[in-house]
């Protein structure tokens, strides 16, 4: 296509060149020499020449510039994208030093909690260690293994004393004998799960369960009650965090004694180590008995505000008395209140400002959510749906039920994977 455009501006000057060397000799239009018009036909050929050969420079010229400003803008275009990429290397390697710093921060505080529970675990030790008879001194599995086949039977819970109680119960501790269970709480009325409740649970050596209505009676008194609080938060965290990877909705409430609020040595920490997780403050919500929150002192009240500065939300319990100022509760950050079945429909509500019917709307607009618990009949259900209850917590729904140990296993061992 080029060579047919340089043809045909060729003949656009050879062709009037020619005509005029043939037409100058012509006596009636000039009568030339027909060498002086061959030469003038000539002279216009290459003035013509000269006139396209300097177009087509101008052309390319042009053509050049546009190619030159076309490749200046890739070459700008490319070092904005090289730019943006250092950029982006540069983001992620801060990125993944501070991922990396705020895994090994949690796992240091979560080592610092774990040390400071053996501190008080061994602090409130009173009782010497048994002695060992000489004929089990061997290789420790060889004498875990004798030891139970030889023991004598383990006696009921309920027939053991206090003391005896206690020592099963530090000896539990020592060995890391503390179960979560999970209980759920369900939307109503399609009972969905949503929540968990997390619940303790004692092991002793020969493997019978130890609830907290046989160990809390004893445990308290002996100032035992914050280190089972403390392993249960533990545990809970530990969980909340498995369950999160799987349902960025899930949560799981966690009860706390004042026992935990007032203790001085571990909840700093504590606070510490949840400034290092405040992510899991959507999914972690803490709870406390309507007595604790009634008898709560200044000291529960700064450790509550520490929590609720961090994000993290609360839930009352036990709640027996409807008489209640719920906009107070919300401004302590309460989000949730469990009344159980049996207190809600068939309580005495006479000393209360709020009649059964009405303390759904009444939390609703103070911006907490009401949850029936202990429900067991479908009766019960069919009583709290006529009051527009939303959450139900109960047998009926389901028992509560062991996290395997492998769960909080895993979840350590990913968090030192992850920082390592």
């Amino acid at each position: 296509m080029k060579q047919i455009k340089h043809i045909f501006a060729a003949l656009l000057y050879i062709l009037p060149s020619a005509g005029l060397a043939l037409a100058l000799p012509l006596p009636e239009v000039a009568g030339f020499d027909p060498k002086l018009a061959i030469l003038a036909g000539l002279i216009c050929c290459f003035i013509g020449m000269e006139l396209h050969a300097a177009i087509a420079r101008g052309f390319e010229r042009r053509k050049v510039r546009l190619e030159l400003a076309e490749l200046t803008g890739v070459a700008a275009g490319l070092s904005r994208e090289l730019d943006q990429a250092a950029r982006r290397i540069i983001q992620l390697e801060q990125r993944v030093e501070h991922e990396t710093t705020e895994r090994m921060e949690r796992i240091f505080s979560e080592i610092r909690v774990i040390e400071s529970l053996v501190k008080r675990l061994a602090e409130t030790r009173e009782a010497p260690p048994m002695p060992v008879p000489s004929q089990l001194i061997g290789a420790p599995a060889l004498q875990a293994r004798l030891a139970r086949e030889f023991a004598a039977p383990e006696p009921d819970i309920s027939t053991l004393s206090d003391a005896e109680l206690l020592e099963t119960i530090r000896r539990s501790l020592e060995a890391n004998r503390v179960d979560l269970y999970l209980q759920p709480i369900v939307g109503l009325p399609q009972r969905k799960v949503r929540y968990y409740e997390g619940l303790s649970r004692l092991r002793s050596e020969r493997g019978a369960l130890i609830m907290p209505r046989d160990y809390m009676r004893v445990a308290e008194p002996a100032g035992m009650m914050p280190t089972v609080d403390n392993i249960l938060l533990f545990r809970c965290i530990q969980v909340v965090r498995k369950l999160a990877q799987r349902n960025k909705n899930a949560g799981v409430f966690c009860n706390i004694s004042a026992f935990s609020l007032l203790d001085g040595d571990f909840f700093p920490q504590f606070v510490e180590y949840m400034q290092h997780n405040q992510d899991l403050a959507q999914h972690l919500i803490f709870e406390f008995s309507q007595s604790t929150v009634n008898g709560m002192g200044p000291i529960e009240e700064e450790s509550l505000r520490a929590l609720a500065d961090l994000g993290f939300r609360f839930s009352m319990d036990q709640v027996t008395s409807l008489k209640i100022n719920a906009a107070e509760l919300h401004d302590r950050n309460f989000r949730f209140m469990k009344i159980s079945a049996a207190t809600l429909i068939d309580g005495d509500h006479s000393a209360s400002d709020i009649h059964a019917a009405d303390i759904r709307e009444v939390l609703r607009r103070n911006g907490i959510q009401l949850i029936v618990d202990k429900i067991e009949t479908e009766r019960e259900v069919v009583d709290v749906l006529d009051l527009n209850v939303e959450y139900g917590q109960g047998y009926l729904f389901g028992e509560p039920k062991p996290v395997r140990e492998e769960v909080t296993r895993a979840a350590i061992d990913a968090a030192i994977a992850a920082a390592a």
